[in-house]
């Protein structure tokens, strides 16, 4: 009875530790406020964190590292291109006139304070999207976090929603907001 007493605490803690996962990044995006304007853009998308290759940690033990199924700044960089080409908008590089749109992903990360048994978790993200055209330029930040109480570490099917609905509203704030906007147009 002994041994099946300590069998069933060691499989318990074995199923404590969280296990690695990569997410997919497809923001839900509407630019619907970029109906139109007529100057085609060309689109930069940067990713100025620190470390590329990861969103954060499952635990604070720095456990189960989060990653990307791909380069988050593709990914983004594709995702706004379809929400623009969405609204008739011309995409193309080289010369003027046009408007250089470069979004810079200054922040994004997921964390838990929780060292052992993950009941809470957030998410941080922060973009500068600056605008040049004819001489002229905008700058811009936005930020958006999230926090949520979970009962157990989340599945990567959670944590894939929980950062695409954050970024589907950081980057949907930032390219509807009116400044923006109006300079575009």
């Amino acid at each position: 009875m002994k041994n099946i007493v300590i069998a069933l605490c060691l499989l318990a803690l074995v199923g404590c530790a969280v296990g690695p996962q990569s997410l997919k990044v497809s923001p839900q995006l509407d630019f619907a406020q970029l109906n139109g304007v007529t100057v085609p853009i060309e689109l930069v998308v940067s990713d100025q964190r620190e470390n590329t290759e990861l969103l954060g940690y499952r635990n604070a033990k720095n456990q189960g590292p989060i990653s990307f199924e791909a380069s988050l700044a593709k990914s983004v960089g594709e995702s706004l291109q379809a929400a623009m080409v969405a609204q008739n908008i011309e995409m193309r590089k080289g010369p003027e006139p046009l408007s250089k749109l470069e979004v810079t992903i200054v922040k994004l990360h997921y964390f838990s304070p929780d060292e052992s048994w993950v009941n809470h978790i957030e998410l941080e993200g922060e973009i500068v999207v600056k605008i040049t055209r004819s001489g002229s330029s905008l700058t811009k930040r936005f930020a958006a976090n999230r926090a949520q109480d979970v009962a157990t570490a989340p599945a990567k099917e959670f944590n894939e929603n929980y950062l695409n609905t954050m970024l589907s509203e950081l980057f949907n704030k930032a390219l509807n907001d009116k400044e923006i906007v109006n300079f575009l147009k």
